[in-house]
């Protein structure tokens, strides 16, 4: 390989050290191998850590925009139309719905960049039903599978409703201050690994609980990476 085609390498995939021609086997081992010794729990730091799954995820999207952008093109449109309802369900609920897409797509995808949107903060102050609410958001989980953040203050809503998040995966964020839930709520903090951030002020949560719980939570950001921006 040349000098120049060296130079040309796009930044992410400098980061994970790999020259072309570029496959997705290659990128996932790069990776694997990469965030080993970068993760901040085997003494690498933080900023490292999160570079280089940055790095992943942009390598694994220009692969995948670059293969066939046909198919690649009617997926993500697919999958726009379906947030976009779910937004539109959610904000006639009362719910205010911050979608976001990360500003380095529009280097890879151009006019596409708008269609890898994904919703990351859905908020519903109340006095408002939580639980139906709730059960609207499980109903659009495949659209909202990557939601990072929900903040319900002063909704009306149940222990049991709230455990029902853990198939979001992915948020990190919840608000459920000024609502009736107990200590069973908090369950769903050993079940949504990713979630580093639980307000849970003015509840019925005990002091010991509220304790224990919110040790964990500091344990858990001093990894974490950050929420989206």
């Amino acid at each position: 390989m040349n000098n120049h085609a060296h130079d040309q390498r796009p930044d992410f995939m400098v980061t994970l050290g790999l020259l072309p021609p570029y496959t997705i086997e290659d990128v996932k081992a790069a990776y694997r191998d990469k965030v080993k010794l970068a993760h901040p729990d085997r003494g690498g730091s933080v900023e490292t850590f999160n570079e280089i799954q940055t790095a992943f995820e942009r390598a694994q999207a220009y692969l995948e925009f670059r293969g066939d952008r046909r198919t690649w093109i009617a997926a993500k449109m697919a999958h726009y139309v379906e947030l976009q309802d779910a937004v539109n369900r959610l904000e006639k609920l009362g719910a205010k719905v911050t979608v976001h897409a990360p500003g380095w797509l529009e280097q890879s995808y151009g006019d596409f960049a708008q269609l890898t949107e994904t919703v990351q903060l859905v908020r519903l102050e109340g006095p408002a039903d939580g639980d139906a609410f709730i059960r609207e958001l499980l109903a659009s989980h495949h659209a909202l599978k990557e939601l990072q953040a929900l903040e319900m203050p002063h909704c009306r809503v149940s222990d049991d409703a709230v455990l029902s998040l853990a198939q979001f995966h992915q948020l990190k964020r919840l608000d459920l201050s000024h609502t009736s839930i107990t200590s069973r709520a908090l369950d769903l903090i050993d079940a949504i690994e990713t979630l580093v951030d639980f307000n849970f002020d003015h509840t019925n949560v005990g002091w010991w609980a509220r304790r224990r719980a919110n040790n964990k939570l500091i344990d858990r950001r001093e990894t974490a990476p950050p929420l989206l921006a």
